[in-house]
């Protein structure tokens, strides 16, 4: 058996369903390089529930993956994600690849950013587009086609969640701050020649833990509040607020 898990954005949202399930495991991985909990409290967790969580960073995932469906194929394996289960397109993957080898697999989902965030901006659900990753350049990789699902969004009325990047391995973290977000957003505006200094900027940093941050802003100021979370951050561009979206944007804070 391979259960499939979904660990919330904090331990607490672990549910009744998941922890039978780890507990049941003979073995458990957690993916560990799409996200993370921003309290870092994993190890805490593992001493109090005696549970062994076994690191797999992005090489050992996606190329790997295939020596942890040989183990579920005669043991209870866990494989644990952060936030819900598909929430990355790799997660999806590797649930496929599970099914192709005929193993059986138990689903169990979690809480995600993309049901946080509604919630804590106060926007409609329904109002939400197709959701972009930024991604910090690098030497010959500088993708901008994101830009272009966001003035989409626009165009249909909607906002857009705009998931920032993240790289983490065996020794070191990156965590795309809001700010290196909204000049790169800038930046790409700027080749389109688009005018952007009446776009409405939420930010929601280390959503659903004790450094949790919600903030209205514009792209401009953003792009001068340089911060350094160790956590991952989300912004969400908005389309014209309804009423109620309106009324409540007025109960944030402002950075």
């Amino acid at each position: 058996m391979l259960y499939f898990i979904g660990l919330g954005l904090n331990k607490e949202q672990i549910t009744a369903e998941a922890l039978r399930a780890l507990e049941n495991s003979d073995k458990i991985y957690i993916e560990n390089y799409t996200s993370n909990y921003t309290d870092n409290d994993l190890d805490i967790y593992e001493k109090k529930m005696k549970f062994k969580f076994h690191r797999i960073y992005r090489n050992e995932s996606e190329q790997g993956f295939s020596e942890i469906i040989k183990e579920a194929k005669t043991k209870d394996i866990a494989f644990c994600v952060f936030g819900n289960i598909t929430s990355a397109t790799t997660h999806s993957s590797i649930i496929n690849d599970a099914r192709k080898a005929k193993v059986k697999l138990k689903m169990i989902p979690g809480i995600s950013i993309f049901s946080v965030i509604p919630m804590l901006t106060g926007l409609e659900e329904y109002r939400f587009g197709r959701t972009i990753s930024i991604v910090k350049p690098v030497e010959n990789y500088s993708p901008s086609s994101f830009f272009d699902y966001i003035l989409q969004n626009m165009q249909n009325g909607l906002h857009t969640i705009c998931l920032l990047d993240i790289k983490i391995d065996k020794n070191s973290k990156y965590f795309m701050q809001p700010y290196e977000a909204a000049m790169r957003l800038q930046e790409i505006a700027n080749e389109k020649d688009i005018e952007t200094k009446n776009w409405k900027v939420y930010v929601v940093s280390g959503a659903s833990s004790h450094k949790e941050h919600i903030a209205l802003t514009n792209l401009r100021d953003l792009s001068k509040h340089k911060t350094k979370y160790d956590y991952p951050s989300a912004l969400v561009i908005t389309n014209k607020l309804t009423m109620d979206e309106e009324e409540f944007s007025k109960m944030l804070s402002r950075l």
